[in-house]
């Protein structure tokens, strides 16, 4: 598999220029020597050496580390390491935190900027602007540097068929990782720099924002064309190495990218970028047997294997670790400090088990008969967690008034690995964790609201969409071990798109969705009012009552991020989107 726990070579002191300490020398290669190669090719092997800490005793030039295949492949590897991931990735929260999904139990977090209002440019959450330049700057080198190479001393070696296989193929995932980093841009910033090109400094200093439409529509070019070059897998290559991007990445992001434009936020109404949308989606759907694709049971996609599973496309892992489980395990369990805990509204978004709407009703046990993705997400009060029953009950050994106990009435359970212990003489204290950046079933959803939108009944399907939008929400409903009865063949255009936004929360939830969705369909102000349960037990009887936990700031401005003030420092032409 590509080691993706790479150190960021290409760090900028201004962003989008080039790079002036020695984690960045790789721009200046010109002017000075690349140390440490020796710890670039020892991540393959997953060695933990420190930057700096390593022997400088081996020194390489500009066309020494060009000649090397293996360096070279490191050029490639290290831009995959720009790939995030949510793991407690905002100042020990998930984004979801900043949704009507979850509420980060400390509120010392920036991430309680996005709930209070108080985040501007001066005060940035989830501030990526500087990441994602520097892997599209690594990228542009990539592409830039490599161009034409041909590893001339290994023409006569056996390997050298399969290595300039495997080198030919490192662009188009290059290709590709730059458009995914435009895209994470552009759905925070909207209008930015658009840079393909290593600029020098007082070039970058001086680039104007485009527009977003020009930038989605190179995207979307770029993974169309991709989608034709790229590998299903790589079971045919030397390496068979995991974790690549793949022909159905490049798909992946085409339905992602088109749905987005297609939405309020980005556009409006528009039948032509709905059916675009919808056939980005279905060109995945009709292959997916040759893509390898398949939905699987909901609990295996987010696991420690989940990387082997068909419905995952493409995922981001980060190394074997406990610490995602220390940050959600429930306090008063051994090791446990509570993160991100979800909030009554996600409970009750999740169906029954008959498939009609959950209606609270103060019930005696409100989680008996209910969608089996809601075990699979929410630990509520009662059920066997990590492996001992959670007390979540005021006075319980998961409650209230315990410090650090939710606040909302539940735990997070959606990718906390329950293997993992942290009790004395545990063999088990650390997991691999892999990030589903793209799966099979965000796409089904995607084609679902692409087809409602362009053609207004969801039983819609002809010789070109072969496929109606009810039919591919039920077979995510329908998919083994979850089993929830399909809606209806009578349902209404517009009950079938309230009932499709609810399936999409509930379905990706803490998968990084529930945030841009609110955004694109323009329904943040929805989201204001955060709710938790009070759960009391008195006599063995439990009761459960509903209240109104939080009200949050919402205003327009805050459907697209601020331009961080510094770098509109460094750029006078970035300007600032409304409200900022």
């Amino acid at each position: 598999m590509l080691s993706l726990l790479l150190l960021r070579l290409f760090s900028t002191s201004i962003k989008l220029c080039p790079i002036s300490s020695i984690r960045g020398i790789l721009a200046y290669i010109e002017k000075i020597k690349i140390k440490n190669i020796v710890l670039l090719l020892s991540l393959l092997m997953m060695t933990g050496c420190d930057f700096m800490d390593c022997d400088e005793s081996d020194n390489f030039t500009k066309q020494e580390v060009l000649d090397s295949y293996n360096r070279v492949k490191q050029l490639a590897t290290n831009v995959y390491g720009f790939l995030k991931a949510d793991f407690c990735s905002i100042d020990g929260a998930m984004l979801d935190a900043a949704t009507d999904d979850a509420v980060h139990i400390y509120k010392s977090s920036n991430i309680q900027r996005f709930v209070d209002g108080t985040w501007s440019a001066n005060n940035l959450v989830d501030n990526v602007w500087g990441h994602y330049y520097e892997g599209i700057r690594a990228a542009n080198f990539y592409l830039k540097e490599t161009a034409g190479l041909t590893f001339d001393e290994w023409k006569y070696s056996d390997d050298y068929e399969a290595i300039m296989k495997e080198f030919t193929n490192y662009q188009y995932e290059v290709r590709f990782l730059r458009a995914y980093f435009y895209f994470e841009l552009i759905k925070r910033y909207r209008n930015i720099p658009f840079v393909l090109d290593v600029l020098a400094q007082n070039e970058a200093n001086g680039v104007n924002p485009e527009s977003y439409e020009k930038i989605a529509k190179f995207i979307v070019d770029e993974c169309s064309d991709l989608a034709q070059i790229l590998p299903v897998n790589y079971d045919n290559f030397s390496t068979k190495e995991k974790g690549r991007v793949t022909r159905a990445a490049a798909m992946a992001l085409k339905s992602r990218v088109t749905l987005y434009m297609a939405s309020p936020l980005f556009s409006e109404d528009s039948e032509d970028k709905w059916k675009q949308a919808a056939e980005a989606a279905y060109d995945i759907i009709k292959q997916k047997t040759d893509l390898g694709l398949d939905l699987v049971p909901y609990p295996q996609i987010f696991n420690d294997v989940n990387n082997q599973k068909a419905e995952v496309i493409l995922y981001r892992p980060t190394g074997e670790s406990g610490d995602f489980e220390k940050a959600n395990f429930p306090i008063g369990v051994e090791g446990g400090k509570t993160s991100t805990c979800p909030t009554q509204n996600l409970m009750e978004a999740y169906d029954m088990k008959d498939g009609t709407p959950f209606v609270w009703n103060n019930q005696s046990n409100p989680y008996d008969n209910r969608d089996p993705r809601m075990k699979y997400t929410i630990v509520c009060n009662e059920m066997k967690w990590p492996v001992d029953p959670v007390e979540i009950w005021e006075g319980g050994t998961n409650g209230l008034p315990l410090q650090n106990a939710t606040t909302t009435g539940y735990y997070l359970k959606k990718y906390v690995n329950n293997t993992i212990s942290f009790e004395a003489g545990s063999t088990v204290t650390k997991k691999q964790h892999n990030w589903v950046l793209f799966r099979y079933g965000e796409i089904l959803l995607n084609y679902a609201e692409a087809m409602i939108n362009a053609f207004h009944d969801p039983n819609y399907k002809d010789a070109v969409y072969n496929m109606s939008a009810r039919e591919a929400v039920n077979q995510i409903r329908g998919r083994t071990n979850i089993s929830l009865p399909g809606f209806p063949s009578d349902i209404t255009e517009k009950d079938f798109v309230k009932r499709l936004k609810n399936e999409r929360r509930v379905e990706l939830a803490f998968e990084g969705h529930r945030f841009w969705d609110v955004r694109r369909w323009k329904e943040l102000g929805q989201t204001a009012n955060i709710y938790g349960v009070k759960i009391t037990k008195n006599n063995e009887v439990i009761s459960y009552e509903k209240f109104l936990l939080e009200t949050r700031a919402v205003t327009d401005n805050m459907y697209f991020y601020p331009i961080p003030n510094t770098e509109r420092f460094k750029n006078p032409n970035l300007g600032q989107n409304p409200g900022w």
